[in-house]
């Protein structure tokens, strides 16, 4: 697709996707505002993108405000200085903010979207590869507890979603390559023939060429999307999407928020699920070993805390837990996954202590 192309229009559960190269230039166009106002929220990390942004909406821009790189920025008192600062400005209802960034932005400015005057629109530009395959899409937005990962949060999808591969050129190896795991799994949970694509094209994808980036991104939306409009509360088939994320959660608060970027947690809590999925689902040992295989060319990955203690505390926490037990996900087939809330904390601790990514 080459920057002159139409974007790719993907509707996900009242958002609407444009995924193309060359679309943030479109953005005056794509992004949506009733009042034609927009409050402007990024982090230096993502300053080309804004000012791509920025360029695009000039003289609609009511607020400019740099939000903090990285997950020490996921709190309430970073929601209460944009609130803050957008009632300063003059915020009204039908006006609409904007989030550039990687998922830590998206997550904030949603959240504050939707407390603020009881709900005020938003639309985001995802800048990293998790936030372009996950992060920013499906309405879910929040800021981390003390407890634990997303705790706090509500259900307040982005008007419209602009996706440009091309913000990935500078994103940081590491962030690039634990962002890729996000899009891996969407494969893996809902389109083997994604899964047996990308595996083929993981040289390309790591060198971070245009056309494989894009085959990927496109179609890890399109399975997201697809469950996101048919369970918008995430209380039925849109919890697959949360492969790995059970442990991954409780991995990410054991470490202190920011020792391990988000993707890679989920990418040691994928490699415990297929010890599951083995064992419970009789899921193919050749399968085991392809997703593994990606996994670990997908690294190296820093290794995780595995304190059974910490993990069990954090495990009973996850905001997945219902009275019946943990939603773990497990894989079927790649392709096909399952919710399966039968699994203890027992399971989860014994899949941790020998979980592998090699």
């Amino acid at each position: 697709m080459s920057a002159a192309s139409s974007p790719v229009e993907i509707a996900a559960g009242g958002s609407t996707i444009w995924v193309g190269r060359g679309t943030l230039r479109d953005a005056a166009r794509l992004l949506a505002s009733p009042s034609g106002r927009f409050l402007l929220v990024s982090p230096p990390s993502a300053h080309a993108a804004a000012d791509t942004v920025r360029a695009a909406l000039s003289g609609r821009v009511l607020l400019d405000l740099a939000l903090e790189d990285g997950e020490a920025s996921k709190t309430l008192a970073a929601v209460d200085a944009i609130a803050d600062a957008a009632l300063s400005a003059g915020l009204h209802r039908d006006d609409a903010f904007v989030a550039v960034g990687g998922g830590v932005a998206t997550d904030v400015v949603g959240f504050a979207a939707a407390v603020l005057l009881r709900g005020v629109p938003w639309n985001a530009v995802p800048t990293t590869t998790a936030g372009m395959a996950d992060a920013a899409i499906g309405g879910k937005t929040g800021v981390n507890h003390a407890r634990g990962k997303n705790l706090l949060g509500a259900f307040h999808p982005p008007r419209s979603i602009l996706i440009d591969p091309d913000c990935l050129a500078t994103l940081p190896e590491r962030d690039y390559r634990a962002g890729l795991v996000e899009a891996f799994k969407a494969a893996w949970i809902g389109d083997a023939a994604l899964a047996s694509r990308a595996a083929a094209s993981l040289p390309a994808l790591l060198a971070r060429e245009p056309r494989a980036v894009l085959d990927l991104l496109a179609g890890a939306i399109r399975v997201k999307a697809a469950l996101v409009s048919a369970d918008l509360r995430d209380g039925g088939e849109r919890r697959l999407l949360n492969f790995g994320h059970t442990l991954g959660h409780a991995l990410e608060a054991a470490s202190g928020f920011g020792t391990l970027r988000h993707g890679e947690a989920v990418a040691w809590g994928i490699a415990a699920a297929l010890e599951i999925s083995r064992r419970r689902t009789g899921l193919p040992e050749e399968q085991v070993r392809a997703v593994r295989d990606a996994l670990s060319r997908l690294g190296p990955f820093p290794s995780p805390e595995r304190d059974p203690g910490r993990l069990a505390e954090l495990l009973v926490r996850d905001k997945k837990t219902t009275a019946r037990g943990l939603a773990s996900v497990l894989l079927d087939s790649l392709g096909r996954a399952r919710v399966d809330e039968s699994v203890s904390v027992r399971e989860w601790l014994d899949a941790a202590a020998i979980m592998s990514l090699s």
